[in-house]
């Protein structure tokens, strides 16, 4: 047996495994994730804009690699720390991190985080919905590997990588009002549904709901970079971001950037935030950016690599081993990011264009819900046997029956019509963005929009 659910450690598993392997436990858990058809999934789903855009963006697959690659640098760095834990632990701690960062969007639905706000909605009178809460529940319900019934069985110190946000929705206790915006040991969302309690309490093995631990710290670190640097990355090509621009701080869309970023900020509370080091990180990054509006030429590039590759390097050393098991991000880099993570807001987020566009995906989104939540109770009688002369896509039946048994394993009891939009909510975020849209135009009769940020007739 490697890693039977009696074992202890980083290493357990909830389930027993037959066989061995050359491999170690992590090493699997890696593989495992990258050969799933959830992370495949992930090449048909938004990361900004819509995966069918002509520029060459970066989607959800791509952006998981490279969080991946990113994580595994980090923990590389610091996995000699002793402040990390044991040997065992700094051994395999590149492959927990990258292994995490594989799984940190493998829950997101169709169209990204529009389609999350809209599954939010619809699921609000059934337990919820969250994208992080849901890449829990795909490792550790939906996926499938051969040995078990349910999950990938990942270890625990893999799963408690991926708890960005450690706690249920019910719980307030974690909210430290008191904690500074750039603490990254808490966060403010949750993480986990009580469904999968006994996997959530099995990786977190005793330790208090609300707290990351070193692993999640580093994966939420690498998220972030891949995002501001990635991204920006694709925004500046495809023209919508004038990085060249940033040093000539006596534009009026200077004066409006930091007015945008300052409202952003008090809509959310950002604690003990100082204005003056986010005006110091504008002026440091200006220094680093292209000096010319982006062509495409060899030159180009080569520039916009340079940028890219001293970004991540910047930011990869502003991790630190902060004792007792914990990791501190350098402040000045955390400035820096919130700069990029503005930038892109800014330039790219709040652009009528994507906003109009992300209105009907959530449209998309909510009437393929509605009408398959209809559709679904009808075929399953009020919850019972399945109607035959009222058929449903098998993988839907499949969700369903999965519930039921885990229900009676797991003595987790759902109301029917909670089970029933569950499984309806597990379905669409199996689905790529043109498998959404193409069930939507069947079930409807309605023609969809692709969704481009570029082809509309206003700016």
């Amino acid at each position: 047996m490697n890693g039977a659910p009696n074992s202890n450690g980083p290493a357990a598993r909830r389930h027993a495994e037959e066989g061995t392997s050359r491999r170690s436990p992590f090493e699997r858990d890696r593989d495992r994730l990258l050969y799933s058809s959830a992370f495949r999934r992930l090449a048909g789903v938004t990361q900004v804009a819509a995966v069918r855009e002509l520029h060459l963006l970066h989607n959800r697959l791509t952006h998981s690699l490279k969080v991946a690659q990113v994580g595994r640098r980090l923990a590389q760095r610091l996995s000699n720390s002793s402040s990390l834990g044991t040997d065992d632990d700094e051994k395999n701690f590149p492959d927990v991190v990258e292994a995490a960062g594989l799984a940190h969007d493998i829950g997101h639905p169709p169209f990204g985080h529009v389609a999350e706000a809209a599954l939010a909605a619809k699921m609000a009178p059934y337990g919820g919905f969250e994208g992080n809460a849901q890449s829990f529940r795909v490792v550790t319900k939906l996926a499938i590997h051969q040995s078990v019934d349910t999950g990938l069985d990942l270890t625990r110190a893999t799963l408690n990588a991926i708890l960005k946000y450690p706690q249920y929705q019910d719980e307030s206790s974690y909210v430290d009002l008191s904690t500074p915006w750039y603490d990254r040991r808490r966060g403010k969302k949750w993480g986990a549904y009580r469904s999968e309690k006994e996997d959530f309490e099995h990786a977190r093995d005793g330790l208090p709901n609300g707290v990351r631990s070193p692993g999640a710290i580093l994966m939420d670190w690498a998220d972030d970079i891949s995002y501001v640097v990635h991204d920006l990355h694709d925004y500046f090509r495809a023209g919508l971001v004038p990085l060249h621009s940033l040093r000539y701080e006596e534009s009026s869309e200077y004066d409006e950037f930091m007015q945008f970023s300052d409202s952003w900020r008090k809509s959310r509370q950002y604690l003990r935030f100082n204005e003056q080091s986010f005006v110091d990180a504008y002026r440091d990054l200006a220094q680093i950016m292209p000096l010319r509006k982006w062509r495409d030429g060899r030159a180009d590039r080569v520039d916009l690599d340079a940028m890219t590759r001293t970004l991540t390097v910047q930011f990869i050393e502003a991790a630190q081993a902060d004792g007792s098991r914990g990791i501190r991000i350098d402040v000045e880099a955390e400035y820096r990011v919130e700069v990029l993570k503005m930038l892109t807001f800014f330039y790219v987020i709040k652009r009528p264009s994507l906003a109009m566009s992300q209105e009907g995906q959530k449209a998309v989104i909510g009437r393929l819900f509605d009408d398959l939540l209809a559709i679904f109770s009808e075929h399953r009688e009020g919850g019972g046997k399945a109607d035959i002369d009222h058929p449903v896509p098998f993988l839907l039946d499949d969700i369903y029956e999965g519930m039921v048994r885990n229900e009676s394993r797991t003595g987790y009891q759902r109301k029917t019509e909670t089970r029933l939009a569950r499984a309806v909510c597990d379905f669409i975020c199996t689905m790529t963005e043109d498998q959404a849209v193409n069930l939507y135009e069947r079930i409807t009769g309605n023609r969809a929009s692709t969704g481009s940020m570029f082809g509309t007739w206003f700016n």
